[in-house]
């Protein structure tokens, strides 16, 4: 009963000790891997520059980062085909102001998140990226195409 009439009181408190931890995680902390590029905006003075290192990091909350994944992609073009349809392409870290110019600053792990297309490999996040610029009309100099591959 003393436990109960301890929690009625302090409710309040309790709650608080819960979630805090949780709120100034999601809010001061990102954390990046060795192959990912980590671009940083701060929305109060819009400045944007890459991360330095890979692990984890403390920031201010109005500091977002946007990762991107720096590994070799394969990204194909449904066909039926037996042309190449499929390339191997991977970001290049170098050019990151070249994207920002093409698609601004966001999470691009959300690109085509969600998708209903279920009858071929719908490709999501960085990859849905990668696929638009290696094939699009015009290519930033942010994708390098590494190899020209078939369907294997």
């Amino acid at each position: 009963m003393q436990i109960i009439n301890y929690v009625k009181r302090n409710w309040k408190k309790i709650v608080g000790f819960i979630i805090l931890p949780f709120l100034s995680y999601f809010m001061f902390y990102h954390h990046s891997q060795s192959y990912e590029f980590v671009i940083t905006r701060n929305i109060i003075t819009g400045e944007t520059k890459p991360d330095s290192h890979a692990g984890y990091h403390i920031s201010w909350p109005w500091i977002l980062a946007s990762k991107i994944d720096t590994r070799p992609h394969k990204v194909c073009i449904a066909s039926a085909s037996r042309n190449l349809n499929c390339r191997l392409v991977q970001f290049d870290t170098s050019q990151w102001r070249v994207l920002l110019t093409y698609e601004g600053f966001h999470y691009y792990w959300w690109y085509n998140r969600i998708s209903f297309n279920w009858s071929q490999e719908t490709y999501r996040g960085v990859d849905n990226l990668l696929l638009g610029h290696a094939y699009g009309k015009t290519r930033g100099s942010f994708v390098k195409v590494l190899q020209e591959t078939g369907d294997e």
